[in-house]
């Protein structure tokens, strides 16, 4: 079986977005509750927290995990598949560029719940988040210095 020699570009993006998908299960949210007697009767307490996939944030705070796992599923199609074909662009787009925009969207995201207050405590499932998707962006610049030049704009 050959080595497959992958770019520090597209290694990148691989670690990043297995890591947001991991992440993303984790604590995006926490919230703790008081805990209280009533009668005798000890009544609530506790550290509650809510992932990206709970009920409230289901689509929104997925979006940058799943985006980060599309990024990281072309990649490895690409170095461990040889044999499945991919189009050389997408809507008119080069596959450089559909990374920069796909990272860029997690990144802005996940800096918009970074800086929303939501009233809840943030959790680290969020903050590795964000630090994934910035691991995205970052990849998908080196993949765009490792061609040599910048990508063509239309």
């Amino acid at each position: 079986m050959d080595k497959v020699k992958l770019s520090a570009g597209n290694l990148t993006i691989l670690i990043a977005g297995v890591v947001i998908l991991i992440a993303s299960f984790l604590a995006f949210d926490k919230i703790s509750l008081p805990s209280f007697d009533e009668g005798g009767i000890h009544i609530g307490g506790g550290t509650h927290s809510f992932s990206a996939w709970s009920s409230h944030y289901f689509l929104i705070a997925t979006i940058p995990a799943l985006l980060g796992v599309v990024m990281a599923l072309h990649v490895a199609l690409v170095a461990f598949a040889p044999q499945v074909s991919m189009p050389g662009s997408v809507l008119g787009f080069s596959w450089n560029q559909v990374h920069l925009i796909l990272a860029g969207q997690a990144t802005i995201m996940m800096i918009a719940f970074l800086i929303q207050d939501r009233g809840l405590d943030r959790g680290i499932g969020l903050y590795l988040m964000l630090l994934a998707a910035i691991a995205l962006l970052i990849g998908a610049i080196l993949r765009i210095q490792e061609r040599g030049s910048a990508p063509p704009l239309g």
